[in-house]
């Protein structure tokens, strides 16, 4: 009869135990490191870069520089009007030079109003509200948050901190010591995992905000547009991270190698290939976030082969939970010495 109290007290002894781990693998991250610092550097050149380019209206069509001038597309637009070369033909006020293709024609009325014709066309293209909308939009997507967050930034942020739930251990030659705790060693690989997500979801999504918020209300619209996507995928880098520090001595050069080798070429071939990247599917969320809400998504060309939204979050949150599950079954029948 006795021994039935410290049979039942053992089972929440032990849950105490692991529920302690998680709190004290979150509160070692506190400290970042250099991987870390290293992420914030890069995190605060792109939102400084953002916000430069912002501020000079850099994702506006009409404000960017014309090809073969030093103007904007705006004013060589205003300057191929029919007034204005005119104008300029004639010696007037507006001595900006034309082009041979570009001189008036009075001569000859009908290549002349078809030359005109086609040059006022940059004119309606820089009045369309809609054009410029959508082209800030998708460049803001294609440029900032396709290639620069999602390419390089996120994938940082992540390695940085969920190679550090082992690797601290490491350098502290106290990973043998954890493995003798009275917790499956499949609960000490969950909850160090439970314990780094936090910091990855808060410096991933923080991140993110940072970088659109810096980019003016096209940033903000991507931040209302993306964020599941750039949850998602911090989670399932997260996983990946978190096991290629449990596996390796050196897993920041495994992870590094990973991004920007796997991630920022692989991810980018045609073919089948880019199936096997993770960012390949958070970015197809995006694309078809972008699509349903009439955006021109045919500006985003390394994305004509994006799944469906169903796929992706299929592929993502399985990823997340079946890398967790192989990390578990690895972590319990593997050997771990203190010698780095």
């Amino acid at each position: 009869m006795s021994a039935a109290p410290s049979d039942t007290a053992e089972l929440p002894s032990a849950f105490r135990a692991w529920c302690v781990l998680v709190a004290h693998s979150a509160l070692r991250h506190w400290r970042v490191r250099q991987m870390g610092w290293v992420s914030l550097g890069l995190l605060g050149v792109v939102v400084l870069w953002v916000a430069l380019v912002t501020q000079r209206g850099g994702w506006d069509w009409a404000d960017q520089r014309a090809r073969r001038s030093f103007g904007s597309n705006r004013s060589e637009a205003q300057r191929l009007l029919p007034a204005d070369r005119y104008d300029a033909a004639t010696g007037g006020a507006n001595d900006k030079l034309l082009r041979s293709h570009e001189v008036p024609n009075p001569l000859n009325p009908t290549e002349d109003a078809l030359r005109s014709l086609i040059l006022s066309v940059p004119q309606a293209v820089v009045s369309s509200e809609a054009f410029l909308k959508n082209w800030g939009f998708m460049t803001y997507s294609r440029w900032v948050v396709h290639l620069v967050f999602f390419g390089f930034v996120l994938p940082l942020f992540t390695l940085s901190y969920a190679t550090a739930a082992f690797g601290t251990d490491r350098e502290s030659r106290s990973l043998v010591w954890l493995m003798t705790r009275p917790i499956p060693r499949s609960g000490i690989y969950l909850a160090k995992f439970l314990g780094t997500l936090p910091w990855c979801l808060a410096f991933g999504l923080g991140g993110f905000a940072a970088v659109c918020l810096a980019g003016g209300p096209l940033g903000r619209e991507a931040l209302a547009r993306y964020w599941p996507a750039a949850a998602a995928a911090t989670v399932a880098f997260a996983s990946l991270f978190h096991l290629v520090g449990a596996i390796f001595r050196r897993p920041a050069v495994v992870g590094l190698v990973y991004v920007f080798f796997f991630e920022a070429v692989v991810a980018a071939l045609p073919g089948s290939l880019k199936l096997l990247s993770l960012t390949f599917y958070a970015r197809s969320l995006m694309y078809n976030e972008a699509d349903a809400a009439g955006y021109p998504v045919e500006m985003l060309p390394a994305m004509a082969g994006a799944v469906s939204d169903v796929t992706a979050w299929s592929v993502l949150i399985a990823a997340a939970v079946g890398i967790n599950v192989v990390g578990m079954w690895l972590f319990a029948r593997s050997e771990y010495r203190d010698d780095v």
